[in-house]
């Protein structure tokens, strides 16, 4: 079973209250506070929703301006907190911490007409996405006995994940906060953070977000109890305003293009969406297939240190 679904099965029983010997581990008493954190996204886009009724998710800009401002609460409990990750075989010895410094948000919302984040893995969309177009935008061929992402494996959709799940993928581990009654995906990948070692040893930061498999799951997953892992919550950007982590804590996206809607239209599909072609004299992205794309203008990338001003 992948570690994700491990995670989300152990959050599933401590949020549907089950009478077992799970709920004693210190996982779940400490992991509770990283859920705390995690709720006040849900809270704060409720809120932002009601108070906006005139803003249209049509409205890209703002609306993912609003999202970003929903989200920084809950980004600076994550960047003042740490995973512990333990060594079983010790008994309770932490061995080292891991402290995200650098997180980007991803938000979509699966109903049609709604917030599309066409470049978030685990939606629905992105599987339409990834089995009709090829990187070109281009609709693909398929034989006729071809079967789509759903319908190989005989679902009609993605599950949402428990609130506090952790969700490996190519890019790295994302921390989830989906909502299946609202029907939005939302998650915060790890794109950078720093190892802080119990012995002592100075600290080491690291850029590559795929070595947190690494670092974060250094002994594995282990099935019997969820033991091997903690959070720790921490409190030193409570003196940060909202105002000010925005300002001077936020920027884009690294390697993430603007989207736009395809002109590819498949019957009984949502709308399928494709990289937008950079035009001249805007930020520019450049893909894998050495085309240039215009880049994502969501600042949805949030520091934990400031950013030092461009020259």
């Amino acid at each position: 079973m992948e570690s994700s679904r491990i995670l989300a099965y152990l959050c599933h029983r401590y949020h549907k209250g089950a009478q077992v010997q799970l709920l004693e581990t210190s996982f779940m008493k400490n992991y509770a506070s990283l859920i705390e954190h995690l709720n006040l996204f849900d809270e704060n886009l409720t809120k932002m929703i009601e108070s906006n009724r005139l803003l249209h998710p049509e409205q890209r800009e703002e609306y993912a301006n609003k999202i970003a401002e929903c989200f920084i609460p809950c980004a600076k409990k994550i960047l003042a907190g740490c995973f512990l990750v333990k060594n079983l075989k010790g008994g309770e010895q932490v061995v080292r911490k891991i402290n995200p410094t650098v997180l980007e948000l991803y938000y979509h919302e699966e109903d049609p007409g709604r917030f599309k984040d066409p470049i978030m893995y685990h939606t629905n969309d992105r599987k339409y996405y990834d089995y009709y177009l090829d990187a070109n935008g281009k609709e693909k061929s398929h034989g006729p006995q071809s079967q789509s992402f759903f319908k190989k494996r005989g679902i009609d959709g993605l599950p949402y994940y428990p609130i506090g799940s952790l969700n490996p993928h190519t890019s790295g581990i994302d921390i989830t906060f989906e909502n299946s009654e609202k029907h939005y995906r939302a998650s915060c990948l790890i794109r950078e953070y720093d190892i802080l070692f119990a012995e002592g040893k100075e600290p080491v930061h690291i850029k590559n977000s795929t070595d947190i498999y690494d670092d974060l799951l250094l002994y594995g997953i282990t099935l019997d109890n969820a033991d091997w892992i903690d959070w720790e919550p921490g409190d030193c950007l409570d003196s940060v305003s909202d105002k000010d982590f925005k300002e001077k804590h936020s920027c884009g996206r690294r390697n993430v293009p603007d989207y736009i809607p395809s002109d590819v239209v498949i019957e009984g599909c949502p709308v399928l969406w494709k990289k937008n072609d950079h035009p001249d004299g805007e930020p520019a992205f450049a893909g894998p297939n050495k085309k240039v794309y215009k880049k994502c203008p969501f600042n949805w990338q949030f520091h934990k240190a400031e950013i030092p001003p461009k020259k």
